[in-house]
């Protein structure tokens, strides 16, 4: 689930007049279902996102309700961590220790709601700073909070957060003004595809990774081909020369090229190539098709050693079927494998200025 996601449903709830609460994982110990920066929101009759199911889950969303209907009749609902040993009081045989932020987002809080989602719509580094002791959350960039003078352990936590590799993570911290703090870094997937060709597994792919985290450039010269509805990490390319696009993707990208024409399918995967510096170059196609364009590409002038860098068929082998739902299954699980191994699973913990915070 990603951020983007998870701000646009809350902002739509919000509009509704509908509060919802943030549950976040903010540190834990052992084994446990989900790493430091998974969150989830819960509504009275919703819920959006998880931090790890079973249990532990239903008994955060229980939690969560109470503290909406609490806030609905006046009474305290000030953020708080829940601590639960998965083993003895939650009945889950992961054995390890969650700690649980909770915080209710009213529709009068949409203002840091929609700054959020403008940073995370801009693939921009961000922070959202919860106190413990009820001032307004704070929402700002990754880059403007590392730089502000004024906050020095701030400033601190947020240059700890940002050492730590994938999407998200979460510190928690008691020094700050006197107050206790949850901090959650949440940055863009890490992950980019280029994928060109908006046809039948196209369309198929945008789908199955809408949910997923990864950013996707989607590119093709037909309007009429590309999804009614865009999800929140695809941007869409009208261009009548796909080939031209490649030089605006970033280094590392991965690229899957499965367009309507073997004749594009062959430029795009030679000027790829002439550009060398991809993370994952993709071409769905038959084994045949392989080796009619490496017969091609070796006429002009390719080496081995870059025809080898060529993934194809693409899409994990062990999933077998001709249906684009199924290539789409089978393509995204060889590109999930690509993903960075996450170093955001340990609990940040900081001497000074900030310590980790936990409920005994």
């Amino acid at each position: 689930m990603t951020a983007g996601r998870l701000l646009d449903h809350l902002a739509a709830s919000l509009c509704a007049g509908e509060p919802m609460v943030w549950i976040g994982v903010a540190e834990t110990r052992g084994s446990a279902p989900r790493a430091p920066g998974a969150r989830m929101l819960v509504g009275m009759g919703s819920s959006f996102g998880t931090i790890g199911g079973g249990h532990l889950e239903l008994r955060a969303i229980e939690i969560a309700r109470g503290m909406i209907v609490d806030d609905a009749a006046g009474l305290a609902t000030a953020p708080r961590i829940e601590r639960f040993p998965l083993g003895a009081s939650v009945g889950q045989c992961c054995g390890g220790v969650v700690h649980l932020a909770f915080d209710v987002v009213r529709p009068t809080e949409r203002a840091w709601v929609e700054q959020a989602r403008a940073l995370a719509h801009e693939d921009i580094d961000w922070v959202r700073i919860l106190s413990l002791g009820g001032a307004p959350v704070q929402v700002a960039s990754l880059a403007s909070l590392r730089a502000d003078s004024r906050h020095p352990a701030l400033a601190a936590s947020a240059a700890g957060l940002a050492t730590l590799a994938g999407d998200s993570a979460m510190i928690c911290c008691d020094s700050l003004g006197g107050e206790r703090h949850v901090i959650e870094l949440v940055r863009p997937a890490e992950l980019h595809l280029a994928l060109f060709g908006a046809g039948h597994v196209g369309r198929a792919l945008i789908e199955v990774l809408a949910r997923l985290p990864i950013r996707v450039t989607w590119i093709d010269p037909r309007e009429s081909e590309f999804l009614a509805w865009m999800p929140q990490n695809t941007r869409p390319v009208l261009t009548d020369m796909p080939e031209a696009e490649v030089r605006h993707q970033p280094a590392n990208t991965a690229v899957l090229i499965t367009t309507h024409s073997h004749a594009l399918d062959l430029e795009l995967v030679r000027t790829w190539l002439d550009r060398g510096d991809f993370g994952f170059l993709g071409l769905i196609g038959s084994t045949s098709k392989r080796a009619s364009f490496e017969a091609r590409l070796r006429a002009r002038g390719y080496t081995e050693a870059q025809l080898s860098r060529i993934v194809s068929p693409v899409g994990d082998p062990a999933v077998v079927g001709k249906e684009p739902e199924v290539i789409a299954i089978a393509i995204a699980a060889q590109l999930m494998s690509l993903r960075s191994k996450p170093q955001n699973v340990r609990h940040i913990r900081q001497d000074h200025p900030a310590k980790a915070c936990t409920t005994p």
